[in-house]
Order: structure tokens, then C-alpha cells, then sequence
């Protein structure tokens, strides 16, 4: 068996609203209202493409399965990491790790959202 492509990346979180309009704030991530087949109500959105194309992004409420309560730590690509800190930091996000070069013209830096779940910015030179 092997990977293909990330399909979808699920928050498990007390405040779903409030961790969706962090995202929707400092990412332009459209988190929206859904509800379908088996999954209890969530927030919402691709990336990439209409739905059922790209990534999935979902935000539940609550605990993971069986009652696990873990964390993402999502990368988002992003084509100007200096610009894209810059913004993080002047709309009042938590950066947690400085900019740093990891090779192969990628340089990363990390933030934490409102649940303290950590996630990545990455600026790919080609």
C-alpha cells in the first residue's frame, strides 16, 4: 500500500466555531456549515478544489474516535512566508517557531490556533 495524496485533515475540538474563524481569519480557509450521511453536523472546507476535489478540511465537536482526544499539525503552502508571519503575528496569532530554512528551497514556520494545536507555513522555491 501507498499514499496517493493527503485527502482530508479533521479537528476534533471544543470551540469548532470559534477554531473555524481563526482559520477563516489568518488562512482564508472557508470553513462552512455541513451535515451528511453518518457525520454529526460540522464545519467545512476544500482546499484545492469544489468539494470532492483537493483537500478536505473538517472541524467536529467534541472527541476523536473513542473518546481520543488528539491533535493535527497541518502545513499549509503559502507563496510569500515572509508576508504570510507577518500577517499571523499582526492579527494576534501565537507563532511558536521562528522562521527557519529547511533545504530545498522550502522555509517553514509554525503557529498555534485557539485549541493550542499547532500548524505549519511553508514556502516552497522552485
Amino acid at each position: 500500500m501507498h499514499v496517493e495524496a493527503l485527502s482530508a485533515l479533521v479537528f476534533y475540538s471544543p470551540h469548532p466555531e470559534q477554531l473555524a474563524v481563526f482559520y477563516r481569519t489568518h488562512l482564508g480557509i472557508p470553513f462552512e456549515s455541513h451535515g451528511h450521511g453518518p457525520i454529526r453536523d460540522h464545519l467545512e472546507a476544500w482546499l484545492g478544489g469544489a468539494p470532492g476535489h483537493g483537500v478536505h478540511l473538517a472541524i467536529l465537536k467534541g472527541n476523536g474516535p473513542e473518546g481520543h482526544r488528539g491533535s493535527v499539525a497541518p502545513t499549509f503552502r503559502v507563496a510569500d512566508l515572509d508576508r504570510a508571519v507577518t500577517s499571523m503575528r499582526d492579527g494576534g496569532a501565537k507563532q511558536v517557531r521562528a522562521v527557519f530554512d529547511i533545504g530545498e528551497g522550502k522555509r517553514l514556520a509554525s503557529f498555534a490556533d485557539t485549541d493550542g494545536n499547532v500548524f505549519s507555513l511553508i514556502e516552497v522555491k522552485q
